[in-house]
């Protein structure tokens, strides 16, 4: 993998979180076929744990290339997401430079 990208979700309250969760789950597998066929190469996705009152929930796909990834959040941008259950939104990208295995 060359590429990392992370989308970071924060919600005011849980019931938003769990909404987003379903919504998120159910639009990323309508779309995880032609992510695949464009170069994705794998991705993770979990919430944040033993913060109280904090609601995050980060999705991390990995490329391997930056024209994969391209292509990847074309895709992304176009797909039918969950714009009605309020968040904060974090997107970054890195390239990955090495990769330490414990």
């Amino acid at each position: 993998d060359k590429i990392m990208a992370t989308f970071t979700h924060d919600f005011a309250t849980q019931w938003e979180l769990e909404a987003h969760m379903k919504k998120d789950l159910d639009s990323f597998m309508a779309i995880k076929d032609k992510l695949i066929e464009a170069g994705l190469t794998h991705s993770k996705h979990g919430v944040l744990a033993g913060q109280q009152g904090k609601f995050r929930h980060m999705g991390i796909m990995f490329f391997d290339s930056v024209e994969a990834f391209n292509a990847c959040i074309e895709i992304i941008r176009n797909a039918d997401w969950d714009a009605e259950i309020a968040k904060v939104n974090r997107f970054e990208n890195y390239v990955i430079d090495v990769e330490v295995n414990a």
